[in-house]
């Protein structure tokens, strides 16, 4: 099977409005920087799309099992006992692995196995002695301890992303409200509620599919054609809790470069601005209404360089607005939201 033709670049940007796109772990508040300027990690993007393959029933590497948690060791040897496999070690482990998980070939993983306790009859102690507990025990297995080792111990993904940031200047507010429940029996009152979040904010990201980790993790072209689906519509089905809701894909390029070319921009995020057009200042947008995105630095970019790119291939909101003329008429649509 051929794996990654050329180098990809992918440059993402979806939006929230009144909700929490990645809370801190601490006070679950939305994260920013030292600036000011709010982020949101690659660990969240990457669980959109996993979370997408997951809700069309394909398998994925790192998820829930039957929706409880679980450490790697656990997700693996549920996934081998699926499967009919007692268990697997070293290259033969990581083919597996490889073969049944697509965002194994996206991503990679540490393949960090913490040991796991197993049932193992062939260690039972027997004796004169112990007759009446070896009796007592008959049909059943005493736990041993079962870490796998592969070969080799990490996987390098084919695709890495950048931390996502806010595009402009936004503003964290708290919303409140009361839950239907008193939180104490015989009282006739709900308690109080309230989370952060944020007012409205346009998040891009920035991403690399390298074809030579590709070649390590097995990632096809069908593969990464596969992940472009899942990070537009992972993000729009994302929106499954109250903090959460909210969110709606806007822009999706993929630059493909190609075969052979040593090259990529990085940071194509940096070739966007945002520009006002109803007079509001940035902390108080509220929807794509409020801007017009100005692509012309990355168009200038992507031009002084179009002899090393195959084509680009976009999918994009109708609600989003462009300055200028807009988008190139020879970029390729992805088609993700057209009907059949």
């Amino acid at each position: 099977m051929s794996t990654l033709s050329s180098r990809r670049e992918i440059l993402f940007g979806y939006d929230i409005r009144m909700g929490n796109p990645n809370g801190d772990p601490d006070e679950n508040r939305p994260r920013s920087l030292p600036d000011g300027r709010f982020y949101v990690t690659d660990v969240r993007l990457k669980r959109f799309a996993r979370d997408y393959l997951a809700a069309k029933g394909q398998e994925i590497l790192v998820g829930n099992i039957e929706g409880r948690t679980t450490n790697l060791t656990g997700r693996v040897a549920y996934y081998l006992e699926s499967i009919g496999k007692a268990k697997a070690d070293g290259e033969e482990l990581v083919n597996i692995l490889l073969d049944s998980f697509m965002d194994a070939r996206w991503f990679g993983s540490s393949l960090a196995f913490k040991g796991q306790k197993e049932e193992d009859s062939s260690s039972m102690e027997s004796s004169d002695d112990l007759l009446a507990d070896t009796k007592a025990q008959k049909g059943k297995k005493k736990p041993t301890e079962w870490k796998p080792n592969p070969i080799p111990k990490t996987l390098t993904g084919a695709v890495q992303f950048n931390m996502g940031e806010v595009l402009h200047e936004a503003e964290e507010i708290q919303i409140q409200g009361t839950s239907v429940f008193a939180s104490l029996e015989g009282n006739k009152q709900g308690t109080f509620t309230n989370y952060a979040a944020l007012r409205y904010a346009l998040i891009a990201f920035h991403g690399v599919a390298n074809e030579h980790s590709a070649k390590k993790s097995r990632m096809t072209d069908a593969d990464y054609d596969a992940l472009l689906r899942a990070l537009w519509n992972g993000v729009r089905s994302a929106g499954n809790t109250r903090t959460k809701i909210g969110q709606v894909p806007r822009l999706l390029l993929s630059v493909e470069y190609q075969p052979g070319e040593e090259f990529q921009f990085g940071n194509l995020m940096d070739y966007v601005k945002l520009q006002a057009v109803t007079g509001k200042p940035e902390r108080a947008w509220a929807s794509p209404d409020d801007y017009r995105m100005d692509l012309s630095r990355l168009l200038e970019r992507l031009n002084s360089q179009r002899a090393r790119i195959a084509q680009v291939r976009y999918e994009v909101s109708p609600d989003l607005q462009f300055a200028g003329s807009g988008l190139p008429a020879d970029w390729q649509p992805l088609g993700f939201d057209q009907l059949a």
